[in-house]
């Protein structure tokens, strides 16, 4: 008699054994062989006692699925075990592309088996931060292109979703979370709470509740969940609670007292007194500097957009650099940018009445495809596209090192002459030095110094040259 073919998908939860589902062990009870990342075992070593265990590292996600179908198909109960829910950035479809593209699973029995996912866990550690409309978004990049990831952000951030961000920082990528901050910061107020949980319902569990504009300062990993509240999110105790609208009273108070969100193209006023009563305020702190009265503009208004009065002794400006960039401007000079951030970030009012073009090649078929073949960043590859299609241009850098360092090299071999370049980008691998180089050349520059800089800073350069255009224009 042929034996029963099975294939479970288990989800064991985030780590505590509470959390595992009545489910989750009775698939692991009525399976021969478990199939799972080494690390997976560590908690469940008395349940698969006496059952074969399959450990494989971390990265093998396609030789666990594949030996997890080879064993079901030779007639052996055989469960493959995910961390939280199998369906969530789990095995569940991956194992299950694989029995697609087969199509040879007569016979099998599939079963995908509900588990406590990390966003569950961590929401419920932190009171009630999901009780309206939310979105999940993984910071890795190493299976989604940064720019993808970039606009899904934008996306959720404009639709004012409570925001669950996974796989916020590693060892190798250090700079994805200041980045979704950033593009957060364009739509929310820095007070917007934010919990962060790491390692929920394992040793060393930490919950902490913090806001949106020092959300980067707390110590974030791998095994951390960054929950990010939307424009009704409140702290309550502590806890975080996003209303779902039961109470008039209630939501009518947070509304009057909260703005929605703030405008991600920053093209809109924000009322002019405002505008005018911060200048004063950021003079009044900075006191006397050693700007000129056209360069002060333009380090004035970046202050505003990131309120680092820091940049006072960090921003540089190069060969004329302000008189170089609104004459250009003025000749409706294209602008290029590493990121669409900067180019959301520009006055388009302005851009339009001074007839000028702003580009960016990142969704570019060819930017994408040479990425992936030579396995160099898409701001790399984009830019380089950028300088093949316009070698008179203002470049401006608000995020990507790489961009910054391959403008650099076209300058050097005279692929390019830019009008003005902007070297404003932010992090830490390569910043640096991608800064010095850009400072050593013979070209009209803005410079941020050091580590800092951002899409909203070099976008705010952009609006200051551009302003002063179209007033000279005016007169």
């Amino acid at each position: 008699m042929t034996r029963k073919r099975r294939l479970f998908i288990v989800g064991l939860g985030p780590g505590a054994r509470e959390t595992m589902t009545g489910q989750a062990l009775e698939a692991l009870c009525r399976s021969q062989a478990i199939v799972g990342y080494s690390g997976y075992f560590e908690g469940i070593t008395d349940l698969v006692e006496g059952k074969e265990c399959l450990a494989l590292p971390l990265g093998a996600e396609k030789e666990r699925a594949r030996l997890a179908v080879q064993r079901a198909r030779e007639g052996e109960a055989v469960c493959v075990i995910s961390s939280g829910d199998a369906g969530i950035y789990g095995m569940a479809g991956l194992v299950l592309e694989m029995l697609e593209a087969d199509c040879d699973n007569p016979d099998l029995e599939i079963a995908v088996i509900p588990g406590v996912s990390a966003v569950n866990a961590c929401a419920a550690l932190l009171g009630a931060p999901l009780g309206h409309d939310f979105a999940v978004v993984s910071l890795s990049d190493l299976l989604t292109p940064w720019p993808r990831i970039e606009r899904r952000l934008v996306a959720a951030a404009e639709a004012d979703f409570v925001l669950v961000l996974l796989n916020p920082r590693s060892s190798r990528r250090d700079w994805q979370l200041a980045q979704a901050q950033e593009i957060l910061l364009h739509v929310r107020l820095p007070e917007t709470p934010v919990g962060i949980v790491r390692q929920a319902y394992r040793p060393g569990q930490s919950v902490e509740i913090t806001t949106l504009g020092r959300m980067t300062e707390a110590s974030v990993d791998m095994f951390t969940t960054v929950i990010v509240g939307n424009s009704q999110t409140r702290r309550f105790s502590d806890s975080l609670v996003t209303p779902r609208g039961y109470s008039p009273v209630i939501r009518a108070a947070s509304v009057s007292e909260r703005p929605l969100h703030r405008s991600l193209t920053l093209a809109a006023p924000r009322g002019p007194e405002i505008v005018d009563e911060s200048f004063r305020i950021i003079e009044r702190e900075v006191g006397e500097h050693g700007f000129a009265a056209d360069e002060w503009q333009v380090v004035r208004r970046m202050i505003h957009a990131s309120g680092d009065m820091e940049l006072t002794r960090l921003v540089c400006f190069r060969r004329d650099a302000v008189a170089a960039g609104v004459q250009a401007l003025r000749q409706g000079a294209p602008i290029v940018t590493d990121v669409r951030m900067v180019a959301a970030g520009l006055n388009k009012t302005v851009l339009e009445s001074l007839s000028v073009s702003v580009h960016n090649f990142l969704d570019d078929p060819e930017v994408e495809r040479r990425a992936a073949e030579e396995g160099r960043t898409l701001s790399a590859c984009a830019m380089e596209k950028a300088m093949a299609s316009m070698k008179r241009a203002i470049y401006v850098i608000g995020n990507a090192p790489t961009a910054l360092l391959a403008l650099c090299d076209g300058i050097r071999q005279g692929a390019v002459q830019p009008y003005l370049m902007v070297a404003a980008p932010v992090g830490f691998v390569a910043v640096e030095e991608s800064k010095k180089q850009a400072f050593a050349l013979d070209v009209p520059l803005i410079g941020v110094r050091g580590r800092k800089g951002g899409s909203a800073v070099a976008a705010a350069a952009m609006n200051a040259l551009l302003l002063m255009a179209a007033e000279e224009a005016r007169r």
